[in-house]
């Protein structure tokens, strides 16, 4: 079977409706609403006034007065919370629908035929493809050629699939062999964008005022951080406790931020000092109090 799903709850399933669903998003949100037209999907950050990394999650427009939300790494309960945080007088309601769908995850050489035996056009990239029983897009913060639907509990569609069910694990190994970070576990509230590249696709720059947008403009005028997140492996007889302190010559110089167990080792997520670079790519950094030594991970072709 070359057709894999993943099952789950959404952890986050907002509908965002009103007469300034928009302009209050769009001061709350990296990511410019207003240019998206409907059906239009972005991954957009919430950040604090430092710049710092809260929530991330997709963004999909409706119209000017309804948007949806979708996060995989913050609860519902906890991005309503967020987004409310700046309601004066917004006319703006927000909805959650998390535990009435389901989030499939589809992947594999021929996911697109997927969309074939359903009689549905295969999403393309940020354009959502709607029905009465689903919700379809390629999915950009996970590996090439990853789709996300979202269906009703209830629904049926499945039946009508031939599909290997997998679990969590193997879409975290195929994200982390694509080096893109997960929001807030790997890049979170004390790490800035631009230290996991999110900057490149989850930040407008040419957008108004919202929330962390005058360090957002000043880093951009610098031109870089001094962190990156890397994928790292590493062989350990005992995992690791997260986030575990990494270092060169006795020197503090990042963080393991997650890892998977693969066969031999480990493959994970680092966010470290660019002074380090060199020294992961020698497997020359340790984790604290333990012998382990930790290397570039880059997949084989």
């Amino acid at each position: 079977m070359s057709i894999f799903v993943n099952r789950c709850t959404p952890p986050a399933y907002l509908q965002v409706f009103g007469e300034d669903a928009q302009s209050y998003l769009q001061s709350q949100l990296s990511v410019d609403l207003v240019s998206m037209e409907p059906d239009d999907i972005r991954f957009g950050l919430r950040l604090d006034k430092k710049g710092k990394t809260l929530a991330g999650m997709y963004v999909i427009k409706t119209n000017e007065e309804t948007f949806s939300l979708i996060s995989r790494g913050t609860s519902s309960q906890q991005l309503r919370s967020l987004l409310k945080e700046n309601v004066v007088a917004d006319e703006v309601e927000f909805l959650d629908h998390s535990e009435k769908y389901i989030l499939l995850t589809v992947y594999g050489p021929k996911a697109e035929n997927m969309f074939q035996t359903l009689d549905i056009a295969c999403p393309s990239e940020k354009k959502v493809r709607q029905g009465k029983e689903f919700t379809a897009f390629l999915d950009p913060r996970l590996e090439t050629k990853t789709y996300s639907l979202l269906i009703p509990t209830e629904n049926t569609i499945l039946d009508r699939l031939q599909v290997t069910f997998t679990d969590q694990a193997e879409i975290e190994k195929a994200r982390i062999r694509s080096g893109l970070v997960t929001i807030p576990e790997e890049i979170g509230p004390d790490e800035l964008p631009q230290e996991g590249r999110l900057e490149i696709d989850c930040v407008d720059f040419q957008k108004g005022c919202y929330l962390g947008q005058e360090v957002m403009a000043r880093i951009h005028a610098m031109g870089k951080v001094r962190r990156q997140t890397v994928p790292v492996e590493f062989h350990s007889a005992t995992p690791p406790v997260l986030p575990s302190p990494l270092f060169y010559d006795q020197k503090k110089v990042g963080l393991l931020k997650s890892f998977i167990k693969i066969d031999p080792g480990y493959i994970g997520i680092a966010i470290l000092h660019e002074n380090a670079a060199k020294a992961l790519r020698k497997g020359e950094i340790k984790m604290q109090e333990n012998t382990t030594n930790l290397k570039l991970y880059e997949p084989k072709e």
